[in-house]
């Protein structure tokens, strides 16, 4: 299997199965991303580098425990992560008697629900705009198969058309919907 060409969400199930390849294709594919990142909290190339290994460290450590599945978007989380860290370091650095590492974890925490709520909130926009861009027929077809369950020969039975017909419009629909959500998809 070509590990290059899987979504991050299949890369972090195998990273949860100790896959050390999935692993080496996720720090590859987002390094210079939280390097970007972390440039907002620091000129300082090696403080920014053990940064981003401890970043990775963590996400290896947690393989077992965390719940990927629950995240949308890992581009945006890892970013959010990425910050997190860096402000929670600094804060120790300059004061540390002034922030609880509980009341910190309450802010991480709350920031990456709010970043996930609003990228849901996008998402489902995007997708419901895509949706009606659909003939009319289509996204009947698409609806009874997707939102009500509808097998394509129950569908095909309930319009009057043949399977293939109703292959073809989901077909058609999934196709139109992963070029109208691409860069949600990534």
């Amino acid at each position: 299997m070509n590990l290059t060409s899987i979504s991050d969400e299949e890369l972090l199930k195998l990273i949860a199965e100790d896959d050390t390849d999935a692993f080496k294709i996720i720090f590859d594919k987002y390094y210079h991303v939280l390097v970007r990142a972390l440039m907002r909290y620091s000129n300082d190339p090696e403080q920014i580098k053990d940064w981003v290994q401890e970043i990775y460290g963590k996400l290896w450590e947690s393989r077992k425990t965390a719940q990927f599945e629950t995240i949308l978007n890992f581009k945006a989380y890892f970013i959010v992560s990425a910050r997190n860290h860096a402000i929670r370091h600094l804060q120790k650095k300059n004061k540390p008697d002034l922030v609880l590492h509980q009341q910190m974890e309450e802010i991480e925490i709350a920031d990456n629900n709010l970043l996930e709520y609003q990228e849901q909130k996008e998402l489902l926009h995007a997708y419901q705009s895509a949706l009606s861009k659909l003939s009319s027929r289509t996204q009947e077809v698409y609806y009874l198969n997707r939102e009500k369950g509808l097998t394509y020969s129950k569908i095909a039975e309930e319009l009057g058309v043949s399977v293939k017909t109703v292959e073809a419009q989901i077909s058609r629909a999934m196709a139109f919907l992963r070029q109208e959500l691409v860069v949600y998809l990534r």
